[in-house]
């Protein structure tokens, strides 16, 4: 059954400075997307995978290019996947960490999408589909992806590793053999699925000694935060944090990007015991702490950034929410830690 997925913003990559390089404007593909262009400065931050599609089509035609999504993958490093790469690169074996990836992508990255390793014969295909409703944008996702797959096999297999084939869905790619230059790989456009084709053997390849260890248990616990498509307070406070990035969020834009009137969501959140107001108040003090931990936002940015008049406001209303003015939380907050 097809869902609402979302996945976390940096995926995306440097996808700005793609289509800046590529003569494009960024501000305007942002824009015409719904988006905040300061996305990538909140890489934690989960964007609804129908966004992101959109974004990735959007920045397509924005510089004429049917490849954007592999020539931004080109770009694509371990370090864009944050936790959930560290976890999957830390795995004794090529196996393993294919194994670790396909399971933890829905707790630590992207939900909505099923990351599954099958044996064909000699070979091995480590397949990607999303179950997202969307459509627009989705092959441009899907080459992304791979791209993201193949950077995965490569801290096992080398930096110069490449599969035999890369499959990918939907309608053929009038630039195939650019596209095959790119990918420096063969190109199938077969399936409901992409993937990666490769020799079945290299799977038992040892994670190489060198490689870093620096993943913490607690820090794998603090990243399972991906939102469930199916439970509405983990949607809404998804939107929320989206938004705030930029602006104070309305209960008008939450529910178009839900696909709902504004009564029905509403509705929705009465049922379920709440009400928009009280899911705002706690996203807005999740911001506030975010962003105090940041020394480079005075205190009034900060204020005017989360949509109050002056920094007095903020501060009265900070303080009823924590028990400490913005300034006392910023000097001991860390100590003191902050409840999400």
């Amino acid at each position: 059954m097809r869902q609402r997925g979302f996945t976390r913003a940096s995926t995306l990559g440097p996808i700005a400075d793609v289509i800046i390089a590529a003569g494009g404007s960024a501000k305007r593909v942002f824009a015409r997307a719904e988006l905040p262009l300061a996305l990538q400065q909140t890489p934690e931050v989960f964007v609804p995978l129908k966004d992101h599609f959109n974004l990735l089509q959007l920045a397509a035609r924005e510089v004429a290019d049917e490849l954007f999504g592999a020539r931004l993958g080109q770009l694509i490093t371990v370090q864009h996947l944050g936790v959930y790469g560290q976890w999957v690169s830390q795995a004794p074996t090529l196996l393993d960490a294919i194994g670790r990836a396909n399971r933890s992508l829905d707790k630590l990255l992207q939900s909505a999408t099923d990351l599954r390793l099958r044996i064909e014969n000699t070979r091995a295909v480590w397949s990607y589909e999303s179950q997202d409703v969307a459509t627009e944008g989705r092959q441009q996702n899907e080459m992304l992806a791979l791209c993201h797959m193949i950077e995965i096999a490569r801290q096992y297999l080398g930096s110069a590793w490449l599969p035999d084939y890369v499959l990918i869905s939907g309608r053929p790619v009038q630039a195939r053999s650019e596209l095959e230059q790119l990918l420096k790989s063969s190109v199938l456009f077969r399936g409901r699925a992409g993937a990666l084709m490769f020799d079945r053997r290299l799977l038992a390849t040892l994670r190489p000694k060198d490689a870093p260890s620096s993943l913490t248990l607690e820090a794998l616990g603090q990243a399972i935060d991906v939102p469930n498509p199916g439970d509405l307070h983990d949607t809404v406070n998804a939107l929320l944090d989206l938004e705030l990035i930029e602006r104070l969020p309305s209960i008008a834009w939450v529910a178009r990007k839900m696909g709902m009137a504004e009564r029905t969501l509403q509705r929705h959140l009465a049922n379920n015991g709440t009400r928009f107001s009280a899911l705002l108040q706690t996203a807005l003090q999740r911001r506030a702490s975010d962003l105090l931990l940041q020394e480079k936002y005075s205190i009034t940015e900060i204020a005017s950034s989360l949509g109050y008049s002056d920094a007095a406001h903020f501060s009265r209303a900070f303080k009823r929410w924590t028990g400490l003015s913005p300034q006392a939380w910023r000097e001991n907050g860390a100590a003191v830690g902050w409840v999400r």
